[in-house]
């Protein structure tokens, strides 16, 4: 706020530091989900052009897990790796393939997976975690937004 000893000709330049100063905060906060959208969809067409299956992980935290779980529909499936209580899991061992097209995926993954897959199919999900496997055999096609959770 201005002071009586502030002289007028500083008042508009505050109020137009105080706009642009929410115009950047604006573009920083939205700026993320722009460009992690255009990156899923870069992905799932990378993902049909070479003819592989990927598996981008991540979720550690409320906003990068918000990111995430919001562009589910961009990918051919989400995972969501949780225990019993509902609790994300980190560190499960994730495998993906499609044993007919010899084409896998594996990697240490947690609590959030985005799968792309090339092409329409049936692929094999298996996870485990502290020794215990799960498989899961889904039909999926590529930015289908399928979602799968497990639960240990």
């Amino acid at each position: 706020m201005p002071t009586d000893s502030e002289p007028s000709l500083f008042r508009p330049c505050r109020r137009f530091v105080m706009v642009a100063g929410i115009a950047v905060l604006t573009l920083v906060l939205v700026w993320p989900v722009g460009v992690s959208a255009q990156g899923a969809a870069e992905r799932a067409e990378e993902a049909g052009a070479r003819g592989i299956i990927t598996l981008a992980c991540g979720g550690i935290g409320k906003d990068e897990s918000e990111r995430m779980l919001a562009l589910e529909k961009a990918h051919a499936l989400t995972l969501l790796l949780v225990s019993g209580d509902g609790a994300y899991l980190s560190g499960v061992e994730v495998r993906i393939d499609d044993p007919l097209a010899d084409l896998a995926v594996s990697r240490a993954c947690g609590p959030i997976g985005l799968v792309d897959v090339p092409e329409e199919g049936r692929y094999r999900i298996a996870a485990t975690f502290d020794g215990q496997t799960q498989t899961q055999w889904l039909d999926l096609r590529p930015m289908g937004g399928k979602r799968l959770v497990l639960r240990w």
